[in-house]
């Protein structure tokens, strides 16, 4: 090949995707620990689902575009695809094996999910879901945890984004028919030149203008929320916002109510939220009342709400902070066979140490380095002791500490 040649795509993973080295693997484990000590504490248990599915579990009955997924065939041709999001995975196993379970489900996850994007396609997510509980009690239960795990990790500067797709689509049905998906996209980009300049009738100019406004301090947008004409159903939804807001605020969680807040996945249809740090978005999650049903034998329906927190943007909003561990965990001893004899031996001893010392790393040497170049390794990576083995059994240890 010649110098300036490009590399074989072989020599790339696929676009969107991308290696972690053994670093970023401890520090994603460091994250994925703490955030399992919190959930745990709360009541929630670990769940894995498959990574691939039928289309029609990941479909949700249409409420997730399948173009968004990546998809392939079973050897019987059945439509199959990667998971997009952890949600309707979940929901499955709790409306067909988890059937007979108590309810509420605690549940939490991580793991990759897979989209049909052209600059990212594989993202880590760890999240959680709580299934069979209504009610602005079980809101506020999803929140603290997602609050806590933040403050454990611990993330700076973060804000939650707060909404009600309830109360937003009331709004949004006030809309003329062919205004309505337009003044949608404006509000969920949160375009005001579109609303202000576009050519559209100045009643839907002005609720669209009216939604996006709806955002601020909660108090503030409580305050204008209550002088609406809104249905029954609504003024419950937000005098529950309004109860969400004030456990949120007394646990001293920097908030903004935002009506305006559009999700990606149509299956929602509560409360909304984001989780934004330095401008970046980093989790995100919602109440979803209308899934299980989709995926009971009986379809029966139950309630749920639950977060999923974007771990390549967390970790790396982390790194800053010195939080994350800055360097791979070293062995403690690095054994050296003298001879060939000498193996069975050093192997002998290395397993006799590690059982009486289950978290002590313990090193081969398999290079046949010369004395000068295995103390150079050692002292390279950390190694404190290097203990040389006789082919009798015997040792003696030179001490890099």
């Amino acid at each position: 090949m010649n110098e300036g040649s490009p590399r074989p795509l072989s020599h790339r993973p696929p676009t969107g995707s991308r290696d972690l080295l053994p670093l970023e693997v401890v520090q994603r484990q460091w994250v994925e620990q703490c955030l399992s000590e919190i959930f745990r504490r709360w009541g929630y248990q670990q769940i894995i689902t498959p990574t691939l599915e039928r289309l029609s579990t990941l479909t949700a009955g249409g409420l997730i575009q399948s173009e968004a997924l990546l998809q392939l065939r079973d050897a019987e041709g059945s439509p199959l695809g990667l998971r997009p999001e952890f949600t309707a995975s979940i929901v499955r196993a709790t409306a067909t094996r988890m059937a007979q379970s108590p309810l509420p489900q605690r549940l939490f996850y991580h793991g990759s999910v897979f989209r049909n994007a052209p600059q990212e396609q594989e993202f880590f997510q760890s999240g959680v879901e709580l299934i069979g509980a209504a009610g602005w009690q079980a809101d506020a239960e999803v929140l603290l945890v997602l609050s806590e795990a933040l403050q454990a990790l611990p993330l700076p500067n973060w804000t939650l984004i707060l909404g009600d797709i309830g109360v937003t689509q009331r709004l949004l049905n006030l809309l003329s028919p062919t205004a309505h998906l337009p003044i949608r996209q404006a509000i969920a980009q949160l375009d005001y030149v579109y609303l202000e300049t576009a050519p559209l009738p100045e009643r839907d100019r002005q609720i669209g203008l009216q939604i996006l406004n709806l955002r601020g301090q909660p108090s503030a947008v409580l305050h204008k929320l209550g002088q609406l004409s809104l249905p029954l159903p609504q003024q419950e939804r937000v005098q529950d916002l309004q109860r969400v807001c004030q456990v949120l605020e007394q646990q001293g969680v920097k908030l903004v109510l935002d009506l305006s807040l559009l999700q990606s996945f149509a299956y929602y249809t509560g409360i909304v939220f984001q989780v934004s740090s330095q401008q970046e978005i980093i989790g995100m999650g919602g109440r979803y009342d209308q899934l299980f049903a989709l995926y009971s034998p009986s379809q029966v329906d139950q309630p749920g709400i639950g977060f999923t927190l974007l771990l390549e943007k967390l970790q790396r909003q982390l790194i800053p902070s010195a939080t994350l561990p800055q360097t791979l965990p070293s062995s403690q001893r690095l054994l050296v066979a003298l001879t060939p004899d000498a193996f069975p031996p050093a192997l002998h001893l290395a397993q006799m140490w590690r059982q009486h010392q289950p978290s002590a790393i313990i090193e081969l040497e398999l290079l046949n380095r010369s004395p000068e170049a295995l103390e150079a390794y050692a002292r390279q990576r950390g190694i404190p002791e290097i203990v040389w083995v006789q082919a009798d059994g015997s040792t003696h240890t030179s001490d890099l500490s």
